[in-house]
């Protein structure tokens, strides 16, 4: 039974492949991903076989454990405790949403997916390492081309339809992401920065707030720049480590859950050109059932049943389309 990877870069041609994920080296290229910790990475190696054929999703041994709605309030609330008395900006604290789902769909899901949210990364991903995944991501890690790269701070969630304007809680959680990418790109040798931003985009049924950044790669490859910016703030939160310590006490010690794939990082790598988007807006499949991957950045000003909507909100952007097939 092989390993299938399909993907579909923003407004370019859908790829489908067959062969087998493995551990990654320095200098390999072609498709990689990361899971949110970087304690396991592959890229995958094609063989000549026929996608839809040899498609078979793999299920991991056990489901992700899903906290209530009222658990995650109580955390919710503590955290909000913590961080108006302690020097912490910003935590980004997920949750797990498991709703019925037929395996069989899955590709059907995919083709759905790309036609859906064409200014998307939207990749599915069937392996014996770590189980189905599927996700449809609007924030980019890194696009390098020659010797210049791109980056992105995507902070800040609202409802598409929502008219309201962009609040101080929000406008400070873009302000960090950026100040996060600036100092750690200036740390890591990179020249020549710009910044544009912060402005508004859509993002399938969501809207945020971004900021775009360009800069010079010096010496340095496009993965290695990537695996120094991630966790952004964006999905960790500052400062970075105490946010990291949070995510792992909580989440994974008292939640008893791990974010996996989630808020980590994939794409490709090339010779002259490297695309590499964060993990968002995603799902890993068991025969029966989706596992929807969700999160949101409390700051002192969060209100726990507000970032419970937000998260909400964001599984809508898989969920819609399930309710489609």
């Amino acid at each position: 039974m092989y390993d299938s990877l399909a993907y579909r870069i923003p407004e370019q041609a859908v790829v489908k492949k067959t062969g087998r994920f493995k551990a990654y080296k320095n200098a390999d290229k072609g498709f990689v991903f990361s899971n949110f910790k970087q304690s396991k990475t592959y890229t995958f190696e094609p063989k000549e076989l026929p996608f839809e054929q040899e498609f078979k999703p793999h299920f991991s041994e056990n489901e992700p454990h899903c906290i209530s709605q009222q658990t995650y309030l109580n955390y919710g609330n503590e955290l909000i405790k913590k961080l108006k008395s302690d020097k912490l900006n910003k935590i980004v604290f997920s949750r797990i949403k498991k709703v019925v789902f037929d395996h069989g769909l899955i590709l059907d899901l995919f083709d759905a997916l790309c036609t859906a949210y064409p200014k998307a990364f939207v990749y599915l991903i069937t392996s014996s390492e770590v189980g189905t995944w599927i996700g449809a991501t609007p924030e980019t890690l890194i696009h390098s081309k020659g010797n210049r790269g791109f980056s992105m701070a995507l902070a800040g969630t609202r409802e598409k339809n929502t008219q309201e304007p962009w609040n101080t809680k929000e406008y400070n959680e873009q302000q960090w992401v950026s100040d996060y990418l600036q100092e750690t790109l200036e740390r890591g040798g990179q020249k020549e920065i710009e910044q544009n931003g912060p402005y508004e985009i859509d993002a399938g049924n969501l809207k945020h707030l971004r900021t775009d950044f360009s800069f010079e790669l010096g010496s340095q490859e496009p993965i290695e720049i990537a695996m120094r910016l991630h966790p952004t703030p964006a999905v960790a939160g500052l400062p970075k480590n105490e946010s990291l310590e949070f995510i792992s006490n909580v989440e994974e010690v008292n939640g008893g859950y791990s974010r996996d794939l989630y808020a980590g990082f994939l794409g490709l790598i090339g010779d002259n050109e490297s695309q590499l988007y964060v993990n968002l807006r995603c799902a890993q499949f068991f025969e029966n059932a989706a596992f929807l991957y969700v999160g949101g950045g409390y700051t002192k000003n969060s209100i726990a049943e507000s970032e419970w909507n937000e998260t909400e909100h964001k599984s809508k952007t898989l969920l819609k389309i399930f309710e489609m097939l």
